[in-house]
């Protein structure tokens, strides 16, 4: 069905390009989340509603029929897909991947230039589906968990290789590769086809991602980069950070309602190619 672009109520549409899916077994209550995988559901559904998300990509399990009118289906993964090439690009072809991401690989001391993902990344490109890569950092003392985990391999310089071996590859960083944002407005400048989203940087409130996300969004307005950058909340199973996320973005003064405008929702009409959502 038509996914409208305009509510009744005149708000704004607004694309979230990073949000996670779960299944009654995958969903965790953690500390601030809601109690139930039921109420989570609910929870996202309002929202969507509250703020006139039109569309979303998601990797991992499903919301409910509803809200899955509304998504880009990812791919999760930590390593390399759990399926062969030929089953990869069957589940492109019935539209079971629209994105191949969110891909964690710095979690196991993996980069995307490794050669293991080579053909998938040629499927990817061939087929027009964009790759959402992490980037940047993780949580403190991740490594604690993931071993293999390294900082360094979050740098997004890591990924050139990559796009000029395959230069129709569509690519977003996530999180802005923060704190190597300058590195991603760096390629961001040298590549045309890599966006990025600006995911949990906008609703931690410790530490040096607050600092890093509003120089990240004043040096790309003053570079004119802008228009390659996307909203994404990263709300993990803590749905008010859908709304934390959208009321950040809109607290920077510096930025013009076109700024705001383009990185909620025309930055990823245009990267998706989400012609029925233009106005």
């Amino acid at each position: 069905m038509p996914i409208l672009a305009i509510a009744q109520d005149g708000i704004k549409p607004i694309i979230d390009v990073h949000l996670h899916g779960y299944t009654e077994r995958t969903y965790r209550p953690l500390p601030g989340a809601p109690e139930s995988y039921e109420e989570f559901k609910t929870e996202v559904k309002n929202q969507f509603e509250k703020f006139n998300i039109v569309y979303a990509v998601k990797s991992g399990g499903m919301f409910d029929a509803d809200l899955e009118q509304k998504m880009l289906q990812g791919n999760e993964g930590n390593n390399i897909p759990a399926i062969d090439t030929l089953e990869f690009e069957k589940q492109i072809d019935e539209g079971k991947i629209q994105v191949w991401g969110e891909l964690m690989l710095m979690f196991n001391g993996k980069t995307i230039s490794d050669p293991e993902f080579a053909p998938y990344l040629k499927i990817c490109e061939r087929k027009g589906v964009p790759v959402a890569l992490h980037a940047g950092q993780g949580p403190p003392n991740i490594y604690k968990r993931y071993t293999k985990f390294r900082l360094n391999l979050g740098d997004p310089l890591l990924i050139d290789e990559v796009l000029i071996k395959y230069p129709k590859l569509k690519l977003y960083l996530m999180h802005a590769g923060i704190p190597f944002y300058e590195n991603t407005l760096a390629l961001m400048e040298q590549y045309p086809q890599v966006y990025c989203d600006l995911g949990a940087v906008l609703w931690i409130d410790n530490g040096l991602s607050p600092y890093h996300v509003e120089d990240f969004l004043s040096k790309a307005k003053n570079y004119g980069l802008i228009d390659r950058i996307m909203f994404g909340s990263d709300a993990m199973y803590w749905t008010s950070h859908i709304e934390k996320s959208i009321k950040k973005l809109e607290s920077f003064e510096f930025l013009s309602e076109e700024d705001k405008r383009k990185i909620f929702y025309e930055n990823a009409v245009n990267f998706f190619e989400l012609d029925h959502l233009k106005n």
